[in-house]
């Protein structure tokens, strides 16, 4: 091989693809040698420090539980009970829209039969006073009954 690895070559090495070539020209090639063996002494470096660290961070593991967060279960009942009420003051709603019907239906009610007394009478009630004073005779449709009775 007479050139030096390219990126892609250097990827495989460290996934573990190395093909005779690349290892012949690994340990024959001083440059390529020297830039393989930075990178797995930087690797490994890495690996320490993060399995180090990993160490220092070790806390016990949160036990996780199938019950829901109190949040979402507050959520819920909040929910339900407003779903509880509305459902509760609809048919009290109802029952008030109907007695409200029922006393403008009573009052319309009376006011007929108000009015149907005051049109059903003969003489208006200011002037009944007048009437009772004032004698009516017998009118001549009276006296034809009269005569024809007999």
């Amino acid at each position: 091989m007479s050139r030096h690895f390219s990126p892609e070559e250097i990827s495989r090495w460290f996934a573990g693809e190395r093909s005779a070539e690349l290892e012949r020209h690994a340990a024959g090639c001083e440059e390529c040698g020297g830039r393989l063996h930075r990178m797995e002494t930087t690797m490994a470096e890495f690996r320490g420090a993060a399995r180090a660290w990993s160490e220092t961070q070790a806390a016990p593991a949160p036990r996780f539980s199938w019950r829901a967060p109190v949040q979402h279960m507050v959520r819920r009942w909040v929910l339900a009970t407003a779903t509880l009420l509305i459902l509760a003051s609809g048919p009290a709603y109802w029952q008030m829209r109907q007695q409200t019907r029922a006393a403008e239906l009573a009052r319309a009610d009376a006011l007929l039969q108000q009015v149907d007394a005051e049109i059903s009478r003969a003489v208006p009630q200011t002037m009944e006073p007048l009437v009772s004073l004032v004698t009516w005779g017998p009118g001549p449709t009276e006296d034809r009954s009269e005569k024809e009775r007999q």
